[in-house]
């Protein structure tokens, strides 16, 4: 009788345990690997199937989703320090619980005065030990190994409790009172504590591997904090790395911290390891991932000596990325590594080390192309490089498209050259920037350019700036016997020689303002009208301000698209009169079945009659194709010939990315695709 009362008992004790785990633990979406555990190696197959190793442990499948967290994990954190002593917050907490009183259904509680405690082994027996009780004579005591351990998620049974020995009581028994008790208490909230707990820097790595390419494959940290800064040249490990020919999307979550070591990036991703898209992004705008790059290296993306990244993206969160130096902040390593960066969103803070850029290239001819779609952008480089482009030696290519951007030096006593936004100063390629949108700052420093870059006596710049971008930019104030960079153009030039100022092509309207390199900018200006050309047709109109406090000046452009002939003047037109582009340098060709114009500019229109189209489709050509520099668009022949005769006339206008479309002068742009 003893011994099934005692079943029933420790049965009892189980439900209960069950049902108030079940309570205090949601359920897991995904499986939480901790990297205090060990190096973490996520390994994605072909078929999308995902494996996770932690330190020495067997490799196991995950079907949910990979969510590596910082801190403890909550086997060690439950009641036990570092050291093996008991926690003695969590045990004083655990005290003041409402016990779980043992009972069976219509029998009212043992009036024993004892509690009950039922540990994970005793339940399969149903044995229990009574505290202050008898001991029975055909029974040994039987105490725990190890007490001071958690209990495990999602077991709710007596069965599963057989298999677990990792279950803690908050209270133990003295080893003296071995006698069964009438209640049983857990540690009821190790995952908040682990939550909330200040994290401390671990030595261990974080691996990706995704050799999947049907499927963008997420990978979630939380609160971790990786320092494997330091070492040798050969010897430096990174923090995170991702392989592989798949996409992989890194997911922010809290307060991240990688710091990796020498040659190798705090994120990273090299073009010899990885083909796949790599973006790094978070669903709170406030998840932060502070990423430090060892010597030679970039803050996120290329390791060490001539390592480049592209198809890298970061799409939120707030991000700040250190490159050691001669690596970028984002992008290229040291001695010609490139950068292929996008970003699309977040607040992105980016420091660029002695001859990398801010976000673009490395040192020593790394080009940088970056696009800026979105966010709040902050680029700078301690020297010899560009804040957005080009490493030293390299060239930019750089479109803004929207955000707010702000380009500068790293502030510091020596007048080491700097380019805002383009390629590095003493770049010998012409790097080519694009402003179509959003508030943009840009500052030069020594002989480099505000924006543009490359050297005086170099290949220069181009430099198109519309949209409705509002831009500041100013130039250096000169190096040594090189002159003072352009605000917007080319870096100083030998003998004192100012950079060239370059003209501005504009698509729609925007406003630039030039500051002289060699005056403050942090005054409020006073802007003066002093000159102003009005917008002909296809051409661009300008309004010139001066400031009459320091004499920098502020233009506003416009651009006045062509305006398609009236009906009866295009009907008048020859019938089989060419395509024809206005507005741009042009080339036509056919591929296949498309033949395609390309205009080089944001801005142009392209006229014709439905009679070419008909001659062009008994050449084969079933869609025409128009191309300019912000936009592409299709046009499918046979239903542009359902529209008219042969000497109708039509006109396709690219304005940046919009596109109209008249035939017969009437609107048809539905027909764009």
């Amino acid at each position: 009788m003893r011994l099934r009362k005692n079943m029933k008992r420790a049965a009892a004790a189980a439900l209960a345990l069950s049902v108030a785990l079940s309570a205090a633990a949601p359920a897991a979406l995904a499986e939480d690997y901790y990297i205090s555990n060990g190096d973490i190696t996520v390994t994605v197959k072909e078929d999308g199937r995902t494996y996770v190793r932690v330190g020495d442990a067997e490799e196991v499948e995950d079907h949910t989703g990979v969510v590596i967290k910082g801190g403890e994990a909550p086997d060690k954190t439950a009641g036990n320090n570092s050291d093996g002593s008991a926690d003695d917050d969590t045990a004083d907490e655990a005290k003041g619980q409402k016990p779980v009183v043992d009972a069976e259904p219509g029998e009212p509680a043992e009036e024993t005065g004892t509690e009950l405690v039922v540990w994970p082994e005793n339940v399969n027996s149903g044995e229990a030990q009574e505290k202050d009780g008898p001991e029975p004579a055909d029974a040994e005591p039987k105490t725990p190994d190890t007490p001071d351990t958690q209990k495990p998620e999602g077991k709710t049974d007596a069965a599963t409790l057989e298999a677990s020995t990792e279950q803690k009581p908050v209270e133990k028994a003295a080893e003296d009172e071995e006698d069964d008790e009438d209640i049983m208490t857990y540690e009821a909230n190790t995952a908040s504590t682990v939550t909330n707990a200040v994290n401390k820097a671990v030595k261990n790595i974080i691996k990706i591997i995704n050799n999947c390419t049907k499927k963008d494959t997420t990978v979630t940290i939380e609160d971790v904090n990786i320092d494997v800064s330091g070492g040798e040249y050969g010897t430096g490990k990174a923090a995170m790395s991702v392989e592989g020919a798949g996409d992989t999307t890194l997911k922010l979550e809290g307060d991240n911290t990688l710091k990796s070591g020498w040659g190798r990036a705090g994120v990273e991703k090299n073009d010899e390891t990885s083909s796949g898209k790599l973006t790094i992004t978070a669903e709170d705008t406030s998840s932060s991932l502070n990423a430090v790059g060892g010597q030679e290296a970039a803050g996120i993306g290329g390791g060490g000596y001539r390592q480049s990244t592209s198809k890298l993206e970061i799409a939120n969160g707030k991000i700040y990325a250190e490159g050691g130096s001669r690596g970028a902040g984002i992008g290229g390593g040291s001695i010609g590594g490139n950068g292929e960066v996008t970003i699309s969103g977040g607040e992105v803070t980016a420091y660029g080390s002695y001859g990398g850029a801010g976000i673009g290239g490395g040192s020593n001819e790394g080009s940088g192309k970056v696009t800026i779609k979105n966010g709040k952008v902050t680029a700078k480089t301690r020297s010899w490089a560009a804040a957005i482009g080009g490493g030293s030696l390299g060239s930019g290519d750089v479109t803004i498209l929207d955000g707010t951007v702000n380009a500068t030096p790293v502030d510091n006593r020596n007048n080491n050259s700097v380019t805002g936004i383009g390629g590095g100063p003493d770049s010998t390629d012409k790097s080519t920037v694009r402003i179509l949108g959003g508030v943009i700052n840009a500052v030069g420093k020594g002989y480099g350019s505000g924006i543009g870059g490359g050297h005086g006596d170099a290949p220069g710049a181009e430099v198109e700036i519309g949209g409705g971008a509002q831009v500041t930019a100013k130039g250096g104030s000169g190096y040594a016997s090189l002159g003072a960079g352009a605000a917007i153009g080319v870096g100083g030039g030998v003998r004192g020689k100012a950079g060239k100022e370059l003209d501005v092509n504009t698509s729609g309207a925007g406003t630039v303002t030039r500051i002289d390199s060699k005056l403050s900018a942090d005054h409020e200006h006073t802007w003066t009208l002093v000159s102003s050309t009005p917008a002909a047709v296809g051409q661009q109109g300008k309004k010139v301000y001066e400031c009459s406090s320091c004499g920098s000046t502020r233009t506003e452009y416009e651009s006045a698209l062509p305006a398609p002939a009236p009906v009866e003047e295009q009907n008048s037109r020859n019938a089989y009169a060419a395509l024809t582009v206005e507005g741009a340098a042009y080339e036509m060709h056919q591929e296949s079945a498309r033949y395609i114009v390309t205009a080089d500019s944001d801005t142009a229109t392209l006229f014709g009659c439905l009679g070419n189209l008909a001659e062009l489709k008994a050449q084969g050509v079933d869609t025409l194709v128009f191309r300019t520099k912000s936009r592409e668009t299709a046009l499918d022949i046979d239903t542009m010939l359902s529209l008219g005769a042969e000497d109708t006339l039509f006109t396709l206008t690219h304005s940046g990315s919009s596109a109209t479309l008249t035939v017969g002068g009437a609107d048809h742009s539905e027909l764009i695709h």
